[in-house]
């Protein structure tokens, strides 16, 4: 979505049934590619999309059951936050690695995905300043519908203001 995209950098199954995993592959990479659809709309829409800043309600539609109530007491952690258009101008994300494991059901069917992220962005604040955000975490999802949504989640958020460099004189 909007050109974003996390970097997959695997995708590996875990089997409840006697099947071995390498056996799994093309249906582990299929169910891969709808994780990683949902996982690149909910950064996509919490952090880098500026028409979505302020407003995650898209974001929000990627949760489901009690997940989806508990991501919004949690928009701090779990986007930009609620003030980002009054407090934030531009945002470039920097690392953006996504790695999902596939577990399945007795029938080789995948049943629950877990995502673990690592996202840091550059962000360029109103006032001039600039600070880097990091969203660390692991996602669990199911599909419903036909869709991967997330049921829940454990995600870190950390922000450090960027020391902007300060001027030298030259003799």
């Amino acid at each position: 979505p909007g050109g974003f995209g996390f970097d997959l950098m695997s995708v590996q199954a875990s089997a409840t049934s006697r099947t071995q995993p390498s056996q799994l592959r093309d249906t582990v990479q299929q169910a891969g590619t709808g994780v990683k659809a949902t996982m690149d709309e909910l950064y996509f829409r919490a952090f880098v999309d500026t028409g979505s800043w302020g407003d995650y309600g898209a974001a929000y539609e990627l949760f489901d059951g009690q997940a989806a109530a508990r991501a919004e007491a949690d928009a701090d952690v779990l986007t930009l936050g609620p003030t980002a258009n009054d407090d934030f101008e531009a945002l470039n994300p920097t690392t953006t690695t996504l790695s999902i494991a596939i577990l399945t059901d007795l029938k080789d069917v995948p049943a629950t995905a877990i995502a673990e992220v690592r996202f840091l962005a550059d962000v360029q604040r109103t006032d001039g300043t600039s600070t880097q955000i990091s969203s660390n975490g692991s996602f669990y999802l199911r599909q419903v519908d036909g869709a991967w949504r997330i049921f829940a989640y454990r995600v870190d958020r950390d922000d450090r203001s960027v020391a902007e460099p300060s001027p030298t004189g030259s003799p």
